[in-house]
């Protein structure tokens, strides 16, 4: 038997999936809605044959003979799963199949938030997007073409902690006052040092060396007020990826997101109490702790004028996030006119001086 495990209707067989908007597993051949259980039991976790590290050892090229293959229960096709790839589709029979050796034991996630987001909704949070980007082509919409959108569940490293430690700054403060024909100025130099002790808590970083880092960065915040215990069952109906980067490799990331964060908080409270302040010295010790959560996200792109525009959307609150092309002639006019407003505004300034007398 393969490391497979399929969700299917207990009424007529079909495959099941995931429904973001009510929460259920959905049958889409009879209708049948099924609850998902608070806890997954042990007995639903089927683990044969080779363990995930044995079998990421024999992926040794993208070539398609390397790869795990795993055998759908449903109709015996052989399907064919990257090393990253948790959850799947039957190309042959649409079957929703998870492959259950690489969510267990260490692999195994520590929580999942589910998709709320319907695709269906999806050109709604797309011309929200669009509206106001005056800079993009008129004819991007009747001209471009959509890819297929998958809904894809993005492995993320969320890091919790604590930075403390001690921050330098050079600060000056001054006053200045007339003598005679001059204006005197006093400058106070100050060597300020602060103490810095701030708690962090969830800050996610995409666990994907797939995916661009940016992308997901930007489609932040996630409320991590609707993680769930991790359920396969969630994964009904959308690809899933395991990390392929350890915590260890993206903790960086996380602690140079809280140290920017404490460093300007740091700051502002110096520029509080002096005129002026720059950073000469000092250092933050950070202890960092993080968990293994599957995140939503809808991935496409869109093909225009022989580029693709990579865009993500949050399956969790529907923010989109990508990039558009910019109109050379839209562009030229939009700043044209500008430039026309300005120099009005500078030209009728000068006239009113002049016919004032100033």
């Amino acid at each position: 038997m393969d490391n497979v495990k399929e969700q299917k209707c207990k009424n007529c067989g079909a495959p099941l999936r995931f429904d973001p908007e009510s929460g259920l597993l959905v049958c889409d051949n009879c209708g049948t809605k099924t609850e998902i259980p608070a806890e997954l039991k042990e007995s639903e976790v089927v683990v044969n044959g080779l363990d995930y590290n044995e079998l990421a050892q024999q992926v040794t090229d993208e070539n398609a003979e390397n790869l795990p293959v795993y055998r759908c229960v449903s109709c015996s096709a052989e399907v064919i799963a990257p090393a990253e790839q948790i959850a799947t589709t039957c190309p042959y029979c649409g079957n929703n199949i998870v492959l259950t050796d690489k969510i267990s034991g260490k692999l195994r996630p520590d929580g999942v938030i589910p998709f709320r987001i319907d695709k269906k909704h999806l050109p709604d949070a797309m011309n929200s997007f669009y509206k106001g980007k005056v800079l993009m082509p008129k004819r991007f919409f009747s001209e471009s073409t959509m890819s297929k959108v998958t809904g894809v569940y993005v492995p993320f490293w969320i890091f919790s902690g604590r930075l403390d430690g001690v921050l330098r700054y050079h600060a000056e403060s001054g006053t200045t006052h007339r003598n005679g024909d001059y204006l005197v100025t006093n400058t106070r130099h100050y060597e300020v040092r602060k103490h810095a002790d701030l708690t962090f808590r969830d800050v996610p970083v995409d666990a994907s060396g797939r995916i661009d880092d940016v992308l997901m960065d930007s489609l932040e915040p996630f409320d991590m007020a609707d993680e769930k215990p991790f359920d396969m069952r969630y994964l009904a109906g959308f690809t899933a990826d395991r990390f392929d980067q350890a915590k260890s490799e993206v903790a960086d990331r996380a602690k140079n997101r809280m140290v920017n964060t404490v460093e300007n908080t740091v700051l502002s409270s110096v520029l509080r109490e002096y005129g002026a302040a720059y950073r000469t010295g000092g250092d933050l010790r950070a202890q960092l702790k993080a968990r293994y959560l599957l995140l939503p996200v809808y991935l496409f792109s869109i093909a225009y004028e022989g580029k693709d525009y990579e865009f993500a959307v949050n399956g969790q609150s529907g923010k989109v996030v990508g990039d558009v092309p910019t109109s050379k002639s839209v562009s030229a006019g939009y700043f044209g006119k500008r430039a026309g407003v300005v120099a009005a505004v500078i030209i009728g300034i000068f006239a009113i001086k002049y016919l004032l007398g100033a």
